[in-house]
């Protein structure tokens, strides 16, 4: 009995400490600070237009990634091809790598010297220093995330429901609608909410995007290379604040959606 009660005292220890390595330092935040200092820092116009800039960029490129992503992990989750486990390893790169080497290729790809960026300046849409910079600095990092949780769920759907739809006649794009996505509800929105949430918090290849506008991110930055730490912890106790809010409200709607899916039934089709 001392062996067994000495094992979960470990276990419990063990797991106590990545919880306070995670929330002792966003707590000593706000004991640095108090309401009304975070509440004059975040008056600020300059913030609130970061902010509110921020969140348009993060769901623009959460809708793109709904739009393109779904598509492309459906394909991959269904497909058999030579070099398969090659492009799944590459579409996992931005996830990985430093996000200032993403924004460096982006400014390759898009920047105003590059014949894409110019091809789009001489009609009037400039991609970087712009609100499509930022989409597109977030999207790039944020995007693997919707396609690897989508193509899980994809993964899950049972095989015996894709195969009855082929003896019926439905295409592809019909399986997509009205099979996969519908069983995939769970993993899609989790994803969703991860990349939107990502997005919002995107620094790295948006600073080099898109310096101006700034977002919430740049915002901070800047913020802090002019007062230094202390003079940028009301600030930071604000973002911790939206960006809770956010993950709350998407870790909500996940749960709404979890609570009224049905599950399927293992002998029924949904076909």
């Amino acid at each position: 009995m001392k062996s067994i009660s000495l094992r979960l005292t470990l276990l419990i220890a063990c797991a106590i400490v990545p919880i306070l390595y995670i929330l002792l330092p966003i707590a000593h935040l706000f004991v640095d600070t108090s309401p009304a200092s975070m509440l004059k820092s975040w008056i600020d116009p300059e913030l609130l237009t970061a902010v509110a800039t921020s969140l348009l960029s993060a769901a623009t490129a959460t809708i793109l990634s709904l739009c393109f992503g779904l598509q492309a992990a459906f394909l991959i989750s269904i497909a058999r091809f030579p070099g398969k486990w090659l492009l799944e390893t590459l579409l996992l790169l931005p996830l990985i790598l430093p996000p200032i080497v993403g924004g460096v290729a982006l400014v390759d790809l898009f920047g105003p010297y590059a014949f894409i960026g110019q091809w789009t300046a001489a009609r009037g849409v400039m991609l970087t220093n712009s609100i499509w910079g930022i989409v597109l600095a977030q999207w790039y990092i944020t995007g693997p995330f919707l396609i690897v949780t989508a193509e899980a769920g994809f993964r899950a759907v049972p095989s015996e429901f894709r195969e009855a739809a082929i003896l019926d006649g439905a295409d592809l794009l019909t399986q997509f609608r009205k099979i996969y996505t519908p069983l995939s509800q769970k993993a899609i929105v989790a994803g969703t909410a991860l990349t939107f949430a990502r997005a919002v918090g995107e620094f790295g290849a948006t600073m080099l995007m898109a310096y101006h506008p700034y977002t919430l991110p740049v915002d901070i930055w800047v913020q802090f290379t002019a007062n230094g730490v202390s003079g940028m912890i009301p600030i930071a106790c604000g973002a911790i604040l939206v960006m809770a809010i956010c993950l709350g409200i998407g870790r909500w709607v996940v749960r709404v959606r979890q609570g009224h899916q049905r599950e399927p039934s293992s002998s029924a089709s949904p076909w």
